[in-house]
């Protein structure tokens, strides 16, 4: 080049950036062929920022098709003339490189590591990151001892060194006014503070990093239905605001909030929509802490003596679900007050082989179930022997959904009042924490001899159902209907377990029963949790729609 020093932007005009680097002096350019590498020298008057040089070196690279490019910039001294309180002016030096903490000259051509992954044997490392604490501390030597935790996005980590007390103030200035820094230093355990940190030999002022705003580019705009803000006790951390306005910035028309178990939010979130115009519509809602109290155990009743003729059954199986699995076994015992009837046994044929793993829990094999008849003729034998009885069962839906499943399939129907002495049993012994037949039949001193065949089951179910008579008697109910709410007064919200439901509001109306619900909740029926039971819900729940949270 000439002696004539020309700037950046006239000399690669179709350099298209921006910085103090384009206003840099060309000093000089020299190729090195054998090597393919090309050096520039520029003088700046300005700090040229770590961000500004690396791009320069791939435009560089790039334009000469080079495999390697050095930038030595050398940054002059920027003089200020400053005016001090008695009038008098003065001139001061602003330090405009980089460089915060070591060699003026000093550059660092390390790979950057995350901060996540700095080990005790790591060594030299450089890290690059946002300072999110920075201390000095004041030592015996007269030196100070700068701490900075350094944040690089998988972690942070602190980064210690020794300052000379008369560049301390200028060192905390640039640090505080850093908006990243890149670390050079080693790694290593610090016995002091019981953790690995960086003794930080060099660090450089880095540019920002530029925050990449996320937005929602589908056509049609889903709407959230599940939404907790700063209200949700350790399950929120955001301003309803600030997810309203997300939302609208993402072009949503609707959003829904569902605090745990409170409303606190709603005042704000309302304020906020009619700021921006009523642009977005706000659901109002809460995901609640259900109870399922009350539970159902009389099913298709018809106002039925309690000592009406009862049919107890059960039913073994080659699986759990009626839609791909077989009946292997059919039993069912008919009593009046206290008495045996009849009795109902025998194998089925379920045209298929019984996994091994149900075979262990039933003993049922397929040799003895390879010459019984199939569901298609057992069953209409079962139903009329059934005839109109009501029907018991030991978690009834699963016997009773296989038996109407076969049934409908036959061209059958089978409509019989059914009773479940599962929820029976949750309601009449809400001490038991566990509620298996096996169980009820032990606490309630009912010897039982064989388990999950399914005569041996029934008679077992027998002595437990009659137990469970004899209490619901002395309890004054009359009638199998008045069943589900003989022990309604008696629940222990404390031993129930919850449920996770979001319940979302359509009105006015359901708004004030939402309020409505979350102050009984909170009055009412507060244990550990804001819990609504089941019960409740359904008397306020006019204008309310109610989901199971998946």
């Amino acid at each position: 080049m000439t002696n004539e020093a020309k700037l950046v932007k006239d000399v690669f005009r179709d350099y298209e950036s921006r910085g103090n680097i384009l206003n840099a002096e060309i000093l000089n350019i020299n190729m090195f062929k054998k090597t393919n590498k090309l050096e520039i020298d520029l003088k700046s008057s300005k700090k040229i920022q770590l961000g500004e040089k690396l791009e320069f070196e791939f435009y560089l690279k790039s334009k000469f098709r080079v495999q390697d490019v050095e930038i030595k910039i050398d940054v002059q001294e920027e003089k200020v003339v400053k005016k001090s309180k008695n009038g008098e002016e003065k001139e001061e030096i602003v330090d405009t490189s980089p460089i915060i903490i070591g060699n003026k000259k000093a550059k660092i051509t390390d790979r950057i590591v995350k901060v996540k992954d700095i080990g005790m044997d790591s060594g030299k490392v450089v890290i690059c990151g946002e300072i999110i604490k920075q201390e000095f501390k004041e030592l015996k030597s007269g030196k100070f001892l700068l701490m900075i935790n350094v944040y690089d996005g998988s972690s942070t980590i602190t980064c210690k060194s020794f300052i000379e007390a008369d560049v301390k103030d200028t060192v905390e200035r640039r640090i505080s006014s850093a908006p990243r820094v890149t670390v050079s230093g080693d790694a290593q355990y610090d016995p002091f503070s019981k953790e690995i940190v960086i003794m930080a030999r060099t660090v450089i002022e880095t540019e920002a990093k530029k925050e990449m705003s996320r937005m929602d580019r589908a056509e049609e705009k889903r709407v959230e239905l599940h939404m907790h803000t700063q209200m949700s006790q350790m399950d929120g951390v955001t301003p309803v605001e600030d997810l309203i306005n997300r939302a609208r910035k993402w072009g949503m028309k609707s959003i829904a909030i569902t605090d745990h178990g409170v409303v606190q939010s709603f005042p704000k979130a309302n304020h906020v929509v009619e700021d921006n115009n009523g642009d977005i519509k706000v659901i109002y809602g809460v995901e609640a802490y259900l109870v399922p109290d009350g539970q159902t155990s009389v099913y298709r009743g018809k106002n039925q003596d309690l000592d009406s003729e009862y049919c107890v059954l059960d039913i073994e199986t080659t699986g759990l679900s009626f839609r791909t699995e077989k009946i292997t076994e059919l039993g069912a015992i008919k009593i009046k007050n206290g008495e045996i009837i009849d009795t109902f046994e025998c194998f089925v044929n379920p045209e298929k082989p019984i996994p091994y793993d149900v075979i262990k829990v039933t003993h049922i094999t397929d040799d003895m179930v390879r010459d019984a008849e199939t569901i298609d003729k057992v069953l209409p034998k079962f139903l009329e022997f059934a005839g109109d009885d009501i029907l018991v069962a030991h978690n009834a839906n699963f016997d009773i959904g296989f038996l109407r499943h076969f049934a409908e399939l036959q061209g059958l129907r089978l409509d019989n009042t059914y009773i479940d002495t599962l929820a029976i049993s949750r309601d009449m012994f809400p001490d038991y924490k566990k509620h298996k037949l096996g169980i009820i039949a032990d606490n309630l001193g009912i010897r039982v001899d064989v388990a999950h065949r399914a005569l041996d089951d029934v008679k077992t179910l027998v002595k437990v159902f009659e137990v469970m008579i004899k209490k619901l008697k002395e309890k004054g109910v009359k009638t199998v209907n008045e069943i589900d709410n003989a022990y309604k007064d008696d629940l222990n919200l404390k031993q129930l377990p919850t449920y996770h439901a979001v319940i979302l509001t359509k009105d006015y109306v359901g708004l004030k029963n939402l309020y409505k619900l979350i102050s009984f909740s909170h009055l009412d029926y507060f244990y550990k949790k804001p819990k609504i039971p089941r019960s409740v819900y359904k008397k306020y729940s006019e204008g309310l729609i109610i989901r199971k949270c998946l």
